[in-house]
């Protein structure tokens, strides 16, 4: 077949083609989904806005600091090249996943010397990862990067490449860290344990810290943003360290699966369900290695799979003791885990039959894709967009949201301030807070061409708070949920004279 054959001829061009192809396949057909991709696309477009790259803020009231820069200038230069659409918002995601892929690659060869495409392979068409690609996320800007800081790391280390490969490692981490902060140099702590496991472990760990050029590096790309924007802002040293290091690691405050059994319930089916096929086409080659049925017989791993299992293990045994959970923080170990399921399946024979159930399941693959962007979501900005545009009698200056959640993708598509307001004074953190002002707070500033979204359940105390501002209301229309369950779940509001051309006044 000719899918074969480009594979045994050219397989890094086969990889690289699948990569982009399910990378770029509808990628751009699907609207913003919140709260993620609509939180972490306008902040991006904030920078563009205010023409400042180093603040991070959802709104010119609201600063948002809970993930480190990289991920947002991306975001923010690939919209300022390719323009506001949702294709050029996930461009480096998709890039950032198909570089990942070109690096399992790289590393299949030292790892999996007889099929170096099989891990690439098996990365490129896991569940987890090919789905965080179509995501806006941190997560597969920081897969991309911790990879590429261990494919630096293997050179040196199991393919007798040069020390300045180290270098280079270093400077990776520092954009890892510069991607998502501490939880990036979990495999740094993997590669220090597995150089301190061997006899000479002292030359072994002076051969990787020993690297004064790449510590600098590191120094420089991963801390520099960081020590400006704590100058810049004091306070936010304290939340860097209490909110987004101790409150994710030890506390419940975050409500992301805190409970002792959470590992179970969020990184066991992670772990299960997104590496299918792989997984479990290598069970009975993992199981006659781990737990062969004479005991007697078992031979000792070798060198290259014990440092994998250590890259595999280590960071996953933090995640699980670690109390704020999701899915994709797993992301990176799916580096790690091709590479293991690569090795463990080097000898399958690609019979024609399995080549036709890989082509399949890769169409299922990019099916899943359109099947979102053909999915009727409550969630999705721009089917609620296409609800809200036809109300507006012009352009907003400012879209809020009364005590409702904020769809900050609105941003991409009206090119507007998006704020979320409380009736009542409420705690305002340092960043990500629940709300950025009052609603009284808003009726006493002198702005213009504010929309407020709600749900009907409030408007009685919105038109209150109107009433005793002296302010009068407009009302534009009423938003049904995205199923038609609810015709006028939400309702939509202006004020007299906020736009030149507003409709007459009235509730």
């Amino acid at each position: 077949m000719a899918v074969t054959e480009l594979v045994r001829r050219r397989p890094f061009l086969a990889m690289l083609a699948l990569a982009l192809l399910l990378a770029f396949a509808f990628q751009g057909s699907r609207g913003l989904w919140e709260p993620d991709e609509g939180r972490y696309t306008n902040v991006a477009l904030q920078m563009l806005h205010s023409g400042d790259w180093i603040t991070l803020r959802r709104n010119e009231q609201a600063l948002h600091f809970t993930k480190p820069p990289i991920t947002y200038w991306a975001i923010a230069g690939s919209v300022q090249a390719f323009g506001r659409t949702e294709w050029a918002v996930r461009l480096p995601l998709a890039l950032a996943y198909v570089l990942t892929v070109l690096l399992v690659y790289d590393m299949g060869r030292r790892f999996v010397p007889t099929r170096p495409w099989l891990p690439a392979l098996i990365y490129a068409t896991s569940p987890v990862p090919f789905l965080a690609a179509n995501a806006v996320t941190t997560d597969t800007v920081l897969a991309a990067m911790e990879t590429l800081a261990l494919a630096c790391y293997v050179r040196e280390r199991f393919g007798g490449g040069r020390r300045l490969w180290l270098d280079a490692m270093w400077a990776a981490f520092g954009l890892a860290f510069l991607t998502k902060g501490p939880p990036a140099l979990l495999p740094l702590l993997a590669i220090l344990a597995w150089e301190a496991s061997g006899a000479d472990r002292r030359a072994r760990l002076a051969r990787v810290l020993g690297r004064p050029l790449g510590l600098l590096a590191f120094a420089v790309i991963g801390f520099t943003w960081f020590a400006v924007v704590i100058r810049l802002h004091p306070g936010l040293l304290d939340y860097f360290l209490g909110h987004e290091v101790y409150a994710r690691i030890a506390t419940a405050e975050l409500q992301r699966f805190p409970q002792w059994y959470g590992p179970f319930l969020v990184y066991l089916p992670t772990l299960l369900f997104g590496a299918l096929p792989w997984l479990a086409l290598a069970v009975p080659a993992l199981r006659a290695r781990l737990w062969p049925v004479d005991a007697t017989a078992r031979a000792p791993l070798p060198p290259e799979t014990r440092f994998l299992w250590t890259w595999f293990a280590l960071p996953l045994l933090v995640f699980c003791l670690a109390r704020s959970r999701l899915p994709f923080y797993l992301l990176p170990l799916f580096a790690p885990l091709s590479l293991l399921l690569g090795r463990a399946l080097s000898g399958l024979n690609f019979r024609r039959a399995g080549v036709v159930l890989l082509v399949a399941w890769v169409l299922v693959l990019i099916g899943v894709k359109l099947g979102a962007a053909l999915l009727v979501s409550e969630k999705d900005g721009r089917q609620f967009t296409e609800k809200l545009r036809p109300m507006l009698p012009g352009r907003p200056a400012e879209i809020l949201f009364v005590e409702d959640m904020t769809r900050n993708g609105l941003n991409l598509y009206f090119d507007t301030e998006i704020e979320r307001v409380s009736f009542k004074p409420q705690p305002k953190m340092m960043s990500d807070s629940s709300y950025d002002r009052t609603v009284a707070e808003v009726l006493q500033a002198d702005e213009h061409g504010r929309v407020f979204i709600m749900k009907r359940q409030v408007e009685g105390f919105f038109l209150d708070a109107l009433r005793a501002g002296g302010k009068t209301p407009v009302r534009l229309g009423a938003i049904g949920d995205a199923k038609g369950r609810a015709p006028r779940d939400r309702v939509v509001y202006t004020l007299a004279g906020d736009f030149p051309a507003a409709p007459a006044a009235g509730k």
